[in-house]
């Protein structure tokens, strides 16, 4: 028999595993807890704002070509922001461009609501970042979003308000080939101006056609 020293009491082992699992419990709540300790420097991914108000999709993606190794130039920067995510509604997938103009723009800032962390610049030098930024009316009640298969980047999803809408959660990291849960889009409420707008109509309406008809009527006698 091979003499490994001291022996190790049951008890003592068992207590020894209890207390690493729930050492590994907690982290793993903290983790998921917590995107910006799980992503850290999050340059190694794109970012995506999302916000669902009134029947409106604002959707802003950022691209960080300064410190993403997958990323090589502005250039490339562009492209991952244009390709990074599709629409699903209806049946239908579409590309964002589909449903909305681009709006590109530059900027050396990280919104800094966003759930996660991002490492600081060199010193003496900027972020190098480029967001795209689209909007449009929904046409249906629920959309959900996906990155296209063979797309080599994942993207985080967020919104700064409230859980995304079908979901219990801010934010959803995805990568090739997955999609957002159906996400419900609030349809525009008409204002009260106009329903009583509407409302204060309707006299003169069937005044105009009551005196359509009585004209009618007094052409025919």
């Amino acid at each position: 028999m091979i003499d490994c020293g001291h022996g190790v009491r049951p008890s003592a082992f068992l207590a020894g595993s209890c207390c690493y699992i729930y050492v590994i419990g907690f982290l793993s709540v903290l983790l998921l807890a917590t995107p910006s300790l799980v992503f850290g420097h999050a340059c190694e991914f794109l970012v995506a704002r999302l916000e669902l108000s009134e029947g409106v999709v604002s959707l802003e993606i950022t691209a960080d070509y300064g410190a993403n190794p997958l990323i090589a130039d502005e250039a490339a920067a562009r492209e991952a922001v244009k390709n990074i995510l599709q629409v699903r509604s209806g049946g239908q997938t579409r590309s964002l461009e589909d449903l909305a103009p681009l709006r590109l723009e530059r900027t050396d800032q990280w919104d800094p609501a966003a759930p996660t962390a991002f490492a600081p610049p060199l010193e003496g030098e900027q972020h190098l970042l480029i967001q795209g930024k689209w909007s449009w009316k929904a046409d249906a009640e629920k959309i959900s979003f996906c990155v296209p298969n063979g797309n080599l980047h994942d993207v985080l999803l967020w919104t700064v308000h409230q859980p995304l809408r079908g979901t219990e959660t801010k934010w959803l990291m995805l990568i090739e080939g997955e999609e957002t849960p159906p996400l419900r889009v609030i349809k525009a409420q008409p204002s009260r101006s106009l329903v009583w707008t509407a409302l204060g109509s309707l006299p003169l309406t069937a005044l105009l056609i009551l005196g359509w008809r009585w004209r009618i009527q007094k052409r025919i006698c």
